[in-house]
């Protein structure tokens, strides 16, 4: 399959809190049956809770406005309840509930729509 563009930005407050990225498909907002998402994020354990990955999305948004995509789709696990407040903090909007493919664990997750 060819590689999608892509970047990965760190979460930084002097020290490495994170990091989010953004992938796409060149010319479209859809993305390939086999990519979960536009974007993902992950913050260190130790520095959860503190809005570093609410304001790493909002900032990352303008990006994916900037490379010409009209919506964004997160997708996050059922209980991660911190990763669902982060998406409905900046816009995003509840698409439905789907399996993950066996590659990527085949458990039931949410998929959030962001319209840019």
């Amino acid at each position: 399959m060819p590689r999608l563009p892509g970047f990965r930005r760190w979460i930084w407050d002097g020290e490495v809190a994170g990091s989010i990225g953004l992938r796409w498909q060149r010319g479209t907002s859809a993305l390939p049956p086999h990519v979960l998402g536009h974007i993902g994020y992950a913050v260190v354990p130790w520095k959860e809770g503190r809005g570093y990955a609410t304001e790493a999305l909002r900032l990352m948004l303008d990006e994916a406005r900037a490379v010409g995509l009209d919506h964004v789709e997160i997708t996050t696990d059922l209980g991660n309840l911190a990763s669902q407040k982060v998406i409905l903090a900046n816009g995003g909007i509840l698409v439905g509930r789907f399996a993950k493919v066996a590659a990527y664990g085949g458990a039931e997750s949410l998929r959030y729509r962001i319209d840019l």
